[in-house]
């Protein structure tokens, strides 16, 4: 699947994930991270406005594409299919 955009990195606070940085994703390369609130990244994808996946480096230092994002009860954004209520997108750095 092609997603709009590649998130690299989450902002978080005790409670749950506050920012994400996205990318938005081109033919051949990603576009330049920007800061982005979770409530506006799970609207966007809540009204199937765009999609979103992870990111991560590779060892040669390129970007992949990892896993697709979801929402939960309108809230939670996850890549995780066990359905918590909680955020989740794996090991993606801090900012």
């Amino acid at each position: 699947m092609a997603y709009d955009f590649w998130i690299t990195a989450v902002s978080t606070n005790d409670q749950h994930i506050t920012y994400v940085r996205a990318h938005r994703k081109y033919p051949n390369k990603l576009g330049p991270g920007r800061t982005v609130a979770r409530g506006f990244v799970a609207d966007l994808i809540n009204m199937r406005k765009a999609t979103f996946c992870t990111s991560v480096k590779n060892a040669e230092g390129n970007w992949t594409q990892g896993a697709h994002v979801h929402v939960l009860e309108d809230e939670f954004l996850t890549t995780d299919p066990n359905s918590k209520l909680k955020d989740n997108l794996g090991k993606l750095p801090e900012f």
